[in-house]
């Protein structure tokens, strides 16, 4: 064989080689098909939607090109098995933040949390992309049903609602509350009695779909959600131990106190508000290495990255490369960021038990706020993480929180909004209100665990204008003046 046929028969095995990627590369503007009605678009690396009662991730994995003459279709399928593996990663760090009942966390249960894929052994594969360098990247729906659902929620079907009653389902509207859903929320009465809870709920009706039906819309609830015959009410407040209780109006109790079999059937659909995403395109501009931003409460960095090309490459393969580089960067910046964040005026949560494994999921499941790409090889990413539910991690939450089911109904005092402006006041995850005495009157130890993993032990604004329109502190808050800084610039003397 002549130099020239040699050549051209190691080109042939090159191409060979390359062309089951080749063929999977998307035209620009073209996405790949989505099993899932449309869902993969409504997550970043991955989250809950409980309109479909299931976990949405994207997992992604780069190839191992380390051997030559390993065959494309081995390459692809153990780089597509690394994707799931991450994926599966992913909803075990998105299942451990999920409201199981009013009062647990998926977290409060780790064998089933890092045991996901015994109960979850086949996820459905929502959506695949392959791109020109082997990488993959696969999204997946888990529902929050069958095995795994009946592993979260083990008292179901101790108690089943099975009395009659003149309605066919039941509708709450929780869209003035800020309400976080739950597999299986409680109802409570106005004077804290509970009214439905886990063990109301048939245990078939767990596995095979969910406890209650989530719903942004009432256009959306069908016969099938809550019958023919629905009774409408509205929730008029949250459980003061968690936000996933509902209190709901004193005209309905007399009819849930009978537990009718409705409730047992899961013929519940519960209207909320949309979930908010992180919104930070706006602050890209304006991260020059790494901040915290406390009025979104949001961690944000900016990563770099540089990659030296030897050869001609595909520009998608180019720009996946760069990002993957500062994307590394800015979630090593985000995890300095989230492990310094104070706590109070003694810790932070870096010197708490298992801050690093918990901060490393948070920082994996990063938002992208921007990025730039320059010729030369350089990219820069900026990367955003939510922190309000890590004062949870660290914090000794809810010492001198009374566990009985309790509502406020004596005040008509729906929150506090506490002007600092001019005092110099240090912002940290779990801040202290002091009396003109020295005594403690709020700290993270009177605060309920679900409210500060939810909506941390308070917010912050620039103005108070902006704090009045906060869903936390409600329709009717109570304005003081703080008087001076404490011994800490974290506490705040009224």
């Amino acid at each position: 064989m002549d130099k020239r046929s040699h050549q051209l028969t190691v080109s042939i095995r090159v191409l060979t080689n390359l062309i089951g990627l080749i063929l999977l590369i998307l035209p620009s503007g073209v996405q790949a098909m989505d099993k899932c009605g449309g869902i993969s678009d409504q997550i970043t690396h991955g989250g809950i939607i409980w309109t479909e009662n299931a976990i949405v991730v994207q997992g992604t994995a780069a190839p191992n090109l380390s051997d030559p003459y390993k065959p494309v279709s081995t390459i692809k399928q153990e780089t597509r098995r690394a994707a799931t593996l991450d994926a599966y990663r992913k909803v075990a760090e998105v299942l451990a933040g999920v409201s199981v009942t009013g009062n647990r966390l998926a977290a409060d249960n780790p064998q089933v949390v890092t045991r996901i894929q015994a109960y979850v052994q086949q996820p459905q594969i929502c959506k695949t992309k392959y791109y020109a360098d082997g990488g993959v990247d696969i999204v997946v729906k888990v529902p929050l049903s069958g095995n795994l659902a009946r592993a979260l929620l083990p008292s179901a079907g101790m108690r089943v609602a099975a009395s009659k009653s003149n309605f066919t389902g039941l509708i709450v509207d929780t869209r003035d509350l800020p309400f976080t859903p739950a597999l299986s929320p409680r109802f409570l009465s106005p004077d804290g009695r509970l009214l439905f809870s886990q063990e109301n709920i048939k245990t078939k009706v767990i596995t095979s779909g969910a406890a209650v039906r989530y719903v942004t819309s009432e256009s959306v609830i069908t016969k099938e959600m809550v019958g023919q015959k629905p009774l409408k009410i509205k929730a008029v407040g949250l459980g003061t131990l968690s936000p996933s209780d509902l209190i709901l109006e004193q005209t309905a109790v007399g009819e849930l106190e009978k537990l009718p079999a409705y409730l047992g059937n899961g013929k519940i659909a519960i209207i909320t508000s949309p979930l908010r995403k992180i919104e930070c395109k706006d602050l890209s501009a304006g991260v020059s290495d790494r901040m915290i931003n406390w009025e979104r409460k949001i961690a944000l960095a900016r990563g770099f990255g540089r990659v030296n090309f030897s050869g001609k490459k595909d520009d998608a393969v180019r720009i996946r490369m760069m990002e993957r580089a500062a994307e590394v960067d800015a979630q090593r910046k985000l995890l300095g960021v989230i492990l310094e964040l104070k706590i109070d005026d003694s810790s932070t949560l870096e010197n708490t038990a298992g801050a690093s494994e918990f901060a490393g999921g948070v920082v994996r499941n990063a938002v992208r706020c921007g990025a730039k790409y320059y010729k030369n090889g350089t990219a820069e990413v900026v990367l955003a993480v939510p922190i309000n539910g890590m004062a949870a991690r660290g914090a000794q939450l809810g010492k001198y929180v009374d566990s009985t089911l309790v509502t406020e109904t004596g005040s008509r005092a729906t929150g506090l909004i506490i002007d600092a402006r001019g005092l110099h006041f240090d912002p940290v995850l779990s801040p202290e209100l002091l009396g003109p005495d020295g005594s403690v009157i709020y700290s993270h130890q009177i605060v309920a665990r679900d409210w500060v993993q939810r909506y941390g032990v308070a917010g912050y604004h620039a103005s108070v204008a902006v704090a009045k329109s906060d869903h936390r502190v409600g329709n009717a808050p109570v304005i003081v003046r703080a008087a001076r800084i404490g011994t800490h610039p974290h506490r705040l003397i009224l």
